[in-house]
This record gives structure tokens, sequence and C-alpha cells, in this order.
């Protein structure tokens, strides 16, 4: 039983605020330096808790990064605190990774040196020294402090952080869209696609039923290969001309009248456009180059 007690009390211990602020401040700086094959090796050191890969590109960094932010925090101490009560020494195991990974200065400045390899894309992180922070805080406020909720609708970050916590006060950090290979955001009130751009490594995206008319932030995701932009406002489609990956798109029940900037997707096999005022000339070209038209 006093194991477990001690054991629990260094669990809360490396799970405080103060060391979890220390830990994924560290693993932001090798990220922001593509230090990703450090990263790598110090996720193998935790492989025995479970597997995460940091890829040549950094995917996968979400994955470490989740395990000590310090939003989860709270719920972790809440866990070890009732493991401790029942004398849950199995649940307490499951935490244990933190010791092997608490002293992470120390291990990235063992570490062999890699060759510097210059990685792309960019990716832009907000982590400041002084009060810092992990994230770009897109939160408007008023006198209160709270976030007055738009009548006109919601950006993309705005609906993740709807999906995910039921609110726009809690900040969702926008590295944990990098790693997501498939997005439903149907029916979400979306107007802006802000935040979207962050979603690099996404594979299909589900935005039917929104109020989008702007496909600029979508120009960037080149991993896409599945796109529903179906019932929105949508009039114009240039922008979608530069995701070259895309097999799939529906842009059925919006208001378009040119389709051309779909001929230059090599990969396009299936698009639907029914719903819009397209020319049958137009369609006519898009089935020609081979792609599957419903209209």
């Amino acid at each position: 039983m006093q194991e477990t007690k001690d054991l629990s009390e260094r669990l809360l211990e490396s799970y405080s605020e103060a060391n979890l602020n220390k830990i994924t401040r560290n693993l932001i700086r090798l990220y922001k330096e593509k230090e990703f094959e450090k990263l790598n090796i110090i996720s193998g050191m935790i492989s025995e808790w479970g597997e995460i890969v940091i890829e040549s590109d950094g995917k996968g960094f979400a994955k470490i990064i989740s395990l000590y932010h310090p939003d989860r925090g709270e719920y972790y101490r809440g866990l070890i605190n009732l493991a401790a009560v029942q004398g849950d020494v199995l649940t307490l195991a499951r935490f244990e990774h933190v010791f092997v990974i608490q002293d992470i200065e120390e291990i990235a400045a063992n570490i062999e040196s890699f060759e510097d390899i210059d990685y792309h894309p960019e990716y832009e992180w907000d982590v400041k020294d002084c009060g810092f922070s992990y994230f770009q805080d897109k939160k408007k406020k008023n006198r209160n402090g709270k976030r007055k909720a738009r009548s006109d609708g919601y950006s993309f970050y705005e609906a993740m952080q709807i999906r995910q916590y039921g609110d726009i006060d809690t900040t969702f950090p926008t590295y944990y869209l990098e790693d997501m290979d498939e997005i439903e955001l149907s029916e979400a009130e979306i107007n802006d696609l802000d935040g979207v751009e962050y979603c690099i490594h996404t594979v299909s995206l589900d935005l039917s039923f929104n109020r989008i008319y702007d496909l600029s932030p979508l120009a960037s995701l080149g991993s896409l290969q599945e796109l529903n932009l179906s019932n929105n406002q949508i009039e114009y489609i240039d922008d979608i001309s530069n995701l070259q990956q895309l097999k799939s798109i529906d842009l059925s029940n919006n208001s378009i009248g040119d389709i051309l900037p779909l001929l230059e997707i090599e990969a396009l096999e299936y698009a639907d456009l029914s719903g819009n005022k397209i020319s049958p000339d137009q369609i006519k070209v898009l089935r020609e180059v081979g792609v599957t038209v419903d209209c």
C-alpha cells in the first residue's frame, strides 16, 4: 500500500503543470528546429507504453505532445488520484512513461547530432518564453473575458473547438489538426475556413451543409483526396486546382458556373456537380478527360 502511495505521489509531481510545461516546451523546441529524428528517438524511449513514430516530415508529433500537454494535466491527475485510492497499481503503471521523458533537456542534449535536413513544409508555432503558450490564441474576448458567439457563423477553427470541447472558449491546439487524416464538420455553421490550413495531412474532408464561400485556405492542403463541399455558398473554385492529389469532389448545390479549374487536377476521378448552373459544354470536356460526373 505504501508502494502505491509513493508511486502516485511521484506521478502527481511529474504530471504537475510546471513539469508538463517543461516537457512540452522542449518537445516543441525540437519540432521547431526540425529535429524530427531526435523526436523519433525520444518516442522510441517510451515505446513500452505505446508505439509513436515521428516521420521525416514531422507527422506523428501531435501524438507524443498530446501525452504531456498541460491541458490534459488535470484529467491525468484525477485518474492518478483515483487509482491511488483504489490501490490500482496497473493503472498507475500506465502513466510511468513520464519518468522516462521528464529529463528531456538532458536527453535531447545527449542524443547524437543528426545532419540538418531542410524538411518541408515550414511550421509556425506560437511559442513564447515569457508567459509561455503552446498555440495561437484565436479567441476574441469581451470585457468580461468571455468570447461572444457570432450570430453569422463560425470559422473552421471554432467549429473544431465546438466539436472537440462543446464551446469556443477552450483553446484547441492547432498542431492537433496536423495529424488528422479524416475530418467531418458537416452542418457546423462554418462561414470562414480560417484554421483549415493546418490540416496538412488530411486525406478526407467533409465540409458539407455549411455557409462557405471562400476556398482560398484550402489551397495548401496537398494531401487531400476526398473533399465534400456540397450545400454551401460557393461561386468560384479556382483555388481547388492546387489540390493535385484530389480524386473525388462533391460540389453539389452551390452557385458554381465555371468548373474549368477541375481540369487542372490530373488525379480527379469523380465530381458531383448537381444543383449548379454549369454549361453542358464544360461538363462534356470534364468527362472527356476521364472524370465521372454527376450533374
